[in-house]
């Protein structure tokens, strides 16, 4: 019976010390929705994005890196990063984050011209997001991509 008991207690032990928490120490980002697939002249995209985090300190920066996939004209832009504005600390919320297009999406981006249109036209952009969340305590989230963004030109 003793050894039952002990084994019972054994066992119940090495459950609860593998048992691993849903929240991590480093940021995780996941993708939730966007207002539009195809953003106008002058119009913005906006994202929402979840987050979950241990300590709940994902209030430093976001880090956005911009990158056209267009055939003709591919280019990946360096990181932008962005302050997070103070919040109390919380391990789960969202962010909505919002693009405009002459300051966020179409920025170092030259417009590629359509051969042989008359009157000249451009393509539309074809850009792909990465996007990176820093912690107080500098950890990194894992990336998370955002395809086919369209912005017209």
């Amino acid at each position: 019976m003793k050894i039952r008991i002990w084994l019972a207690m054994i066992i119940t032990f090495i459950m609860i010390s593998c048992d691993k928490g849903k929240l991590e120490t480093v940021p995780e980002l996941e993708y939730k929705s966007r207002n539009t697939d195809i953003v106008p002249v002058n119009g913005s995209l906006r994202l929402n994005v979840e987050f979950r985090d241990k300590e709940g300190d994902v209030s430093d920066s976001v880090l956005i890196v911009r990158q056209r996939l267009n055939k003709r004209g591919p280019v990946q832009l360096q990181a932008s990063p962005y302050e997070i504005p103070d919040f109390p600390k919380t391990d789960k919320g969202e962010f909505e984050i919002t693009l405009d297009y002459q300051f966020h999406l179409i920025t170092g981006l030259t417009a590629i011209r359509v051969v042989g249109s008359n009157p000249p036209k451009n393509e539309v952009d074809t850009l792909r997001l990465k996007i990176v969340a820093r912690d107080k305590g500098g950890n990194k989230s894992d990336t998370l991509v955002v395809d086919n963004v369209f912005v017209i030109r």
